[in-house]
Protein backbone atom coordinates (compact mmCIF):
# COMPACT_ATOMS: atom_id res chain seq x y z
CA UNK A 1 0.00 0.00 0.00
CA UNK A 2 1.28 3.66 -0.74
CA UNK A 3 2.63 5.42 1.66
CA UNK A 4 0.31 8.26 1.55
CA UNK A 5 -2.52 5.97 1.28
CA UNK A 6 -1.89 4.33 4.25
CA UNK A 7 -1.14 8.07 5.89
CA UNK A 8 -4.86 8.88 4.96
CA UNK A 9 -6.20 5.96 6.43
CA UNK A 10 -4.50 6.36 9.85
CA UNK A 11 -5.89 9.97 10.00
CA UNK A 12 -9.60 8.66 8.99
CA UNK A 13 -9.18 5.95 11.84
CA UNK A 14 -7.55 9.03 14.42
CA UNK A 15 -10.59 11.37 13.79
CA UNK A 16 -13.57 8.37 13.60
CA UNK A 17 -11.69 7.76 17.38
CA UNK A 18 -11.75 11.36 18.30
CA UNK A 19 -14.20 12.50 20.86
CA UNK A 20 -15.43 15.22 19.07
CA UNK A 21 -16.62 13.02 16.12
CA UNK A 22 -17.83 10.42 18.42
CA UNK A 23 -19.82 13.43 20.42
CA UNK A 24 -21.02 14.87 16.69
CA UNK A 25 -22.02 10.54 15.82
CA UNK A 26 -24.02 10.71 18.67
CA UNK A 27 -25.72 14.32 18.12
CA UNK A 28 -26.73 12.90 14.64
CA UNK A 29 -28.43 10.03 16.34
CA UNK A 30 -30.55 11.66 18.27
CA UNK A 31 -31.27 14.34 15.63
CA UNK A 32 -32.54 11.39 13.79
CA UNK A 33 -34.30 10.08 16.58
CA UNK A 34 -36.59 13.40 17.31
CA UNK A 35 -36.72 13.91 13.14
CA UNK A 36 -40.26 11.09 14.08
CA UNK A 37 -41.40 13.68 16.14
CA UNK A 38 -44.77 14.58 15.06
CA UNK A 39 -44.03 18.44 13.79
CA UNK A 40 -47.05 19.63 14.17
CA UNK A 41 -46.45 19.07 17.86
CA UNK A 42 -43.67 19.51 18.18
CA UNK A 43 -40.35 22.12 17.53
CA UNK A 44 -36.76 20.90 17.99
CA UNK A 45 -33.86 23.01 18.52
CA UNK A 46 -30.06 21.51 18.58
CA UNK A 47 -26.65 22.90 19.62
CA UNK A 48 -27.76 26.04 21.79
CA UNK A 49 -24.96 28.31 23.60
CA UNK A 50 -26.83 30.25 26.00
CA UNK A 51 -25.85 32.58 28.60
CA UNK A 52 -27.57 34.71 31.49
CA UNK A 53 -25.12 37.28 31.60
CA UNK A 54 -22.82 35.71 33.88
CA UNK A 55 -22.03 31.99 32.65
CA UNK A 56 -23.14 29.97 29.48
CA UNK A 57 -24.35 26.84 29.01
CA UNK A 58 -24.37 24.87 26.06
CA UNK A 59 -27.74 22.09 25.09
CA UNK A 60 -27.55 19.91 22.68
CA UNK A 61 -31.24 19.47 22.34
CA UNK A 62 -34.19 21.20 23.30
CA UNK A 63 -38.03 19.57 22.61
CA UNK A 64 -41.06 21.79 23.32
CA UNK A 65 -44.43 20.68 22.70
CA UNK A 66 -48.02 20.41 24.00
CA UNK A 67 -47.12 18.72 26.86
CA UNK A 68 -44.01 20.74 28.21
CA UNK A 69 -40.17 21.05 27.36
CA UNK A 70 -37.72 18.31 26.82
CA UNK A 71 -33.75 18.73 27.71
CA UNK A 72 -31.74 16.21 26.08
CA UNK A 73 -28.19 15.59 26.91
CA UNK A 74 -26.43 13.00 24.82
CA UNK A 75 -23.70 10.72 25.62
CA UNK A 76 -22.12 8.80 22.77
CA UNK A 77 -20.11 6.40 24.88
CA UNK A 78 -19.48 2.62 24.71
CA UNK A 79 -19.16 0.21 27.45
CA UNK A 80 -20.76 -0.40 30.97
CA UNK A 81 -21.82 2.68 32.30
CA UNK A 82 -22.01 2.71 35.83
CA UNK A 83 -23.36 5.58 38.30
CA UNK A 84 -26.20 7.16 40.50
CA UNK A 85 -28.29 10.43 40.89
CA UNK A 86 -26.11 12.35 43.26
CA UNK A 87 -22.74 11.28 42.37
CA UNK A 88 -20.06 13.48 41.27
CA UNK A 89 -18.69 11.13 38.67
CA UNK A 90 -20.10 7.82 36.87
CA UNK A 91 -17.92 5.71 35.19
CA UNK A 92 -17.70 4.07 31.61
CA UNK A 93 -16.03 0.31 31.55
CA UNK A 94 -14.66 -0.36 28.69
CA UNK A 95 -13.12 -3.92 28.49
CA UNK A 96 -10.32 -3.55 30.53
CA UNK A 97 -10.23 0.04 30.94
CA UNK A 98 -12.20 2.54 32.64
CA UNK A 99 -12.79 6.25 32.93
CA UNK A 100 -14.40 8.90 34.60
CA UNK A 101 -16.74 11.65 33.65
CA UNK A 102 -19.22 14.35 35.18
CA UNK A 103 -22.50 13.11 36.25
CA UNK A 104 -24.56 14.18 33.32
CA UNK A 105 -27.77 14.39 35.12
CA UNK A 106 -25.76 17.20 36.88
CA UNK A 107 -24.52 19.12 33.91
CA UNK A 108 -28.33 18.91 32.64
CA UNK A 109 -29.41 20.12 35.94
CA UNK A 110 -27.16 23.28 35.10
CA UNK A 111 -28.90 23.53 31.32
CA UNK A 112 -32.46 23.41 32.48
CA UNK A 113 -31.41 26.31 35.28
CA UNK A 114 -30.20 28.22 32.00
CA UNK A 115 -33.61 27.81 29.94
CA UNK A 116 -35.44 28.77 33.72
CA UNK A 117 -33.75 32.05 32.69
CA UNK A 118 -35.23 32.65 29.47
CA UNK A 119 -38.69 31.15 30.31
CA UNK A 120 -39.30 33.07 34.01
CA UNK A 121 -43.26 32.35 33.42
CA UNK A 122 -43.03 28.37 32.87
CA UNK A 123 -44.28 27.17 36.17
CA UNK A 124 -44.41 22.91 35.25
CA UNK A 125 -40.91 20.61 35.44
CA UNK A 126 -38.60 20.74 32.63
CA UNK A 127 -38.43 16.99 31.72
CA UNK A 128 -34.01 16.04 31.66
CA UNK A 129 -32.91 13.27 29.50
CA UNK A 130 -29.84 11.83 29.00
CA UNK A 131 -29.47 10.17 26.27
CA UNK A 132 -26.89 7.18 25.70
CA UNK A 133 -25.79 5.19 22.74
CA UNK A 134 -27.07 1.68 21.88
CA UNK A 135 -23.51 0.71 21.98
CA UNK A 136 -23.61 1.08 25.89
CA UNK A 137 -25.11 -0.94 28.25
CA UNK A 138 -26.61 0.98 31.62
CA UNK A 139 -25.77 -0.14 35.06
CA UNK A 140 -27.47 3.03 36.92
CA UNK A 141 -28.58 3.03 40.68
CA UNK A 142 -32.28 3.67 40.98
CA UNK A 143 -32.84 7.49 40.20
CA UNK A 144 -35.34 9.20 42.68
CA UNK A 145 -36.01 12.22 41.40
CA UNK A 146 -39.45 13.00 38.74
CA UNK A 147 -38.67 13.92 35.47
CA UNK A 148 -35.08 12.66 35.18
CA UNK A 149 -34.54 9.37 32.60
CA UNK A 150 -30.72 7.89 31.60
CA UNK A 151 -31.74 5.58 28.31
CA UNK A 152 -30.92 5.09 24.97
CA UNK A 153 -31.61 6.87 22.01
CA UNK A 154 -34.12 4.36 20.93
CA UNK A 155 -36.58 5.30 23.50
CA UNK A 156 -36.46 8.70 23.51
CA UNK A 157 -39.50 9.29 21.35
CA UNK A 158 -40.90 6.99 23.06
CA UNK A 159 -40.45 8.61 26.81
CA UNK A 160 -41.45 12.00 25.39
CA UNK A 161 -44.95 10.93 24.08
CA UNK A 162 -45.43 9.04 26.86
CA UNK A 163 -46.12 12.57 28.13
CA UNK A 164 -50.00 13.39 27.97
CA UNK A 165 -50.82 16.52 29.92
CA UNK A 166 -51.35 19.93 27.63
CA UNK A 167 -49.35 22.81 28.93
CA UNK A 168 -48.31 24.86 25.99
CA UNK A 169 -50.73 26.15 23.07
CA UNK A 170 -49.50 25.93 19.80
CA UNK A 171 -48.62 29.96 19.74
CA UNK A 172 -46.43 29.67 23.08
CA UNK A 173 -44.48 26.60 21.75
CA UNK A 174 -43.92 29.03 18.87
CA UNK A 175 -43.07 31.39 21.09
CA UNK A 176 -40.40 29.70 22.93
CA UNK A 177 -38.70 28.25 19.84
CA UNK A 178 -38.28 31.03 18.10
CA UNK A 179 -36.80 32.95 21.80
CA UNK A 180 -34.27 30.53 21.81
CA UNK A 181 -33.54 30.59 18.45
CA UNK A 182 -32.82 34.38 18.35
CA UNK A 183 -30.94 34.28 21.89
CA UNK A 184 -28.68 31.57 20.35
CA UNK A 185 -25.12 32.38 20.63
CA UNK A 186 -23.25 31.62 17.29
CA UNK A 187 -19.74 33.38 18.24
CA UNK A 188 -17.22 31.52 18.16
CA UNK A 189 -15.13 33.28 20.71
CA UNK A 190 -18.33 33.04 23.38
CA UNK A 191 -18.54 29.19 22.67
CA UNK A 192 -14.76 29.38 22.98
CA UNK A 193 -15.42 31.16 26.81
CA UNK A 194 -18.03 28.39 27.51
CA UNK A 195 -15.41 25.75 27.44
CA UNK A 196 -12.72 27.66 29.93
CA UNK A 197 -15.71 28.47 31.87
CA UNK A 198 -16.61 24.95 32.17
CA UNK A 199 -12.82 24.14 33.31
CA UNK A 200 -12.59 26.58 35.72
CA UNK A 201 -16.26 25.49 37.33
CA UNK A 202 -14.45 21.72 37.34
CA UNK A 203 -11.58 23.13 39.42
CA UNK A 204 -13.70 25.13 42.01
CA UNK A 205 -15.11 22.07 42.68
CA UNK A 206 -12.27 20.19 43.25
CA UNK A 207 -11.11 22.89 45.47
CA UNK A 208 -14.40 22.41 47.13
CA UNK A 209 -13.97 18.98 47.61
CA UNK A 210 -10.18 19.23 48.88
CA UNK A 211 -11.78 21.53 51.54
CA UNK A 212 -14.42 18.81 52.68
CA UNK A 213 -17.37 21.27 51.11
CA UNK A 214 -20.33 20.47 49.31
CA UNK A 215 -19.81 21.71 45.73
CA UNK A 216 -23.64 21.88 45.25
CA UNK A 217 -24.75 24.25 48.10
CA UNK A 218 -21.32 24.99 50.04
CA UNK A 219 -22.53 23.30 53.21
CA UNK A 220 -19.56 20.85 54.66
CA UNK A 221 -19.09 16.97 53.99
CA UNK A 222 -19.89 14.42 56.44
CA UNK A 223 -18.82 10.43 56.63
CA UNK A 224 -21.54 8.32 55.90
CA UNK A 225 -21.90 4.34 56.03
CA UNK A 226 -23.67 3.00 53.01
CA UNK A 227 -24.59 -0.67 51.49
CA UNK A 228 -21.50 -0.36 49.57
CA UNK A 229 -19.23 0.84 52.06
CA UNK A 230 -18.00 4.50 53.17
CA UNK A 231 -18.70 7.43 51.40
CA UNK A 232 -18.86 11.67 52.09
CA UNK A 233 -21.93 13.65 52.08
CA UNK A 234 -24.10 16.41 52.35
CA UNK A 235 -24.88 17.95 55.82
CA UNK A 236 -27.76 19.12 54.45
CA UNK A 237 -29.30 16.24 53.34
CA UNK A 238 -32.10 15.73 52.64
CA UNK A 239 -32.52 19.08 50.75
CA UNK A 240 -29.06 18.33 49.36
CA UNK A 241 -28.53 14.58 48.09
CA UNK A 242 -24.38 15.25 47.25
CA UNK A 243 -22.56 12.25 47.85
CA UNK A 244 -18.85 11.87 46.39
Amino acid sequence: MPFFSLFFMMIIVILLNSRAVKGWQGELGVRLALGKLKKDDFRVLHNLTLSDGKKTAQIDHVVIGRTGIFVIETKNYKGWIFGSENSVKWTQTFYKSKRKFHNPIHQNFGHIKMLEHYFPGYKHPMVSIISFSSHSTLKIAEIHSPAVYVLHTGSIVQTIESYQETLLTKPAIAAFAEHLKKSNIKDFKAKKQHVQTIKETQQQKKRQLSANTCPNCGSPLISRIGKHGNFKGCSSFPTCRFTA
